[in-house]
C-alpha cells in the first residue's frame, strides 16, 4: 500500500494443521466457494492477467484463475507429511490446478513431486529471499542489555513454540553443554499457536527437571529479530520435522552468526556443513551438545562461520534473485514484458 499498490484483504478459506484431515479438507474446499465469489466480487477481471496464491494453505486462487481464464502461480513453501491422505489430496490438486509451482527449495519440489509426479514438470525452486542490510545493524552489548542477559555465551533458538521446532532438543542437550560452559545462557524465543499457553509451560517444566532452569530464558514472540540474533553466539534450529526453507537460518546467517541445525529439509540448501554452521542428525540431543560446545570453545572457528554464511546470503538468498525468478514466471505465463 505504502508504494501504491491496491491492497484488499478478505477473509479466505485456510487450511490449517488441526483441518488436516479428510473431512477437514472437505470443510474447506466447502468453504473456499465463498472465498472465491468474495475475490471475484472484489477485482476487475479486465484487469487480471494472473493469479498468484501465497503457499498451498490458501485454496482460493485456482479456482479465481480458472474462472477468469488466467494463468495461475502456485507459490508453496509447507512440507506436509501426515496425514498421508492430507499429503495424497493436497499434492494432486496443485499439480491439476496450476500453471507453475514455484517451491521454496529443493525440498520441498522434492516433497510435492514423490506424490505428484505430473508436477514435477511445472515446478521450479526460486528460494526466499531476505533483505540482508539491517542484519549487519545489530549490537550485540545493545541486545543483552535490552533481554537483560547474564555475562558468557548465548546459544539462542528462535521458533514457535510447538512439537515440531524442537525445543525439547535444545534442553535435553543443555546438561551436557552446561558441564563445558556452565556460564552459558539458554535463549528461547516464540510465542504459540491459538494461545496454547500449555505448550510454553512444559518446556519450562522441561528445563527444571533437567536442572537447567537457572540458565534458560524462555521469552515469548518478539518482532524485533535483529536485535534478538544479536545477542546470540550460536543460533540452533534442530527441528524435528524438515523444514520446507528455514527463513531463521537465513536471518541468523545474515547477522554473522554460526548455526547449528537439524540436517534434513531445506536446512540441506542453505547451511554448509562445516563452512556456514554444523549440521546434526535430527532429534539427536548428544549430538547436538557436541557440535554447539565445539562452537563455544573455538571463537575463531565461530567468527569464520559466521562470516561464511553472512557472505553466502548475501551472495545467494537476496532480493535480486528473487524478484528476477519471479518476473521471469510471470512473464513466460502471460507473455507480457
Amino acid at each position: 500500500a505504502a508504494i501504491g499498490v491496491p491492497v484488499t484483504t478478505l477473509p479466505l478459506a485456510v487450511l490449517r494443521r488441526r483441518y488436516m484431515t479428510p473431512r477437514g479438507i472437505w470443510d474447506v474446499a466447502r468453504r473456499a466457494r465463498s472465498s472465491v465469489d468474495a475475490v471475484l466480487r472484489t477485482i476487475d477481471r479486465n484487469d487480471v492477467a494472473l493469479v498468484h496464491s501465497h503457499t498451498s494453505t490458501v485454496l482460493t486462487g485456482a479456482r479465481v484463475a480458472a474462472h477468469l481464464g488466467v494463468p495461475h502461480v502456485w507459490h508453496v513453501s509447507e512440507i506436509v507429511e501426515h496425514p498421508r491422505i492430507v499429503r495424497y489430496l493436497l499434492s494432486r490438486m496443485i499439480a491439476r490446478s496450476t500453471d507453475r509451482v514455484v517451491a521454496v527449495s529443493e525440498a520441498v519440489r522434492n516433497h510435492l513431486s514423490t506424490t505428484a509426479p505430473a508436477i514435477r514438470g511445472k515446478c521450479e525452486v526460486i528460494f526466499n529471499a531476505l533483505d540482508t542490510r539491517p542484519y549487519r545493524a545489530g549490537s550485540t552489548a545493545t541486545a543483552r542489555a535490552r533481554l537483560d542477559l547474564p555475562s558468557g555465551p548465548v546459544v539462542g533458538m528462535i521458533g514457535r513454540v510447538g512439537t515440531m521446532k524442537g525445543q525439547e532438543v535444545l534442553l535435553a542437550a543443555a546438561p551436557a553443554i552446561l558441564r563445558d560452559h556452565p556460564d552459558t545462557t539458554f535463549l528461547l524465543v516464540g510465542g504459540v499457536l491459538n494461545k496454547r499457553t500449555a505448550d510454553m509451560d512444559r518446556l519450562r517444566t522441561l528445563a527444571t527437571t533437567l536442572g537447567v532452569a537457572s540458565r534458560v530464558r524462555i521469552l515469548g514472540f518478539d518482532s524485533d529479530i535483529v536485535a534478538v540474533l544479536a545477542a546470540m553466539d550460536v543460533v540452533v534450529q534442530p527441528s524435528v520435522r524438515p523444514e520446507s526453507f528455514g527463513m531463521t537460518v537465513l536471518e541468523a546467517m545474515a547477522s554473522g552468526k554460526p548455526v547449528v541445525a537439524a540436517a534434513h529439509g531445506g536446512v540441506l540448501e542453505t547451511v554448509r556443513d562445516g563452512e556456514t554452521g554444523l549440521l546434526v542428525s535430527p532429534g539427536n540431543a548428544p549430538e547436538l551438545a557436541g557440535a554447539i560446545n565445539r562452537l563455544l570453545s573455538d571463537p575463531a572457528l565461530r567468527e569464520r562461520m559466521g562470516a561464511a554464511g553472512r557472505a553466502r546470503v548475501e551472495a545467494e538468498f537476496g532480493l535480486a534473485p528473487f524478484r528476477e525468478g519471479y518476473l521471469r514466471v510471470y512473464r513466460e505465463l502471460t507473455g507480457l514484458a
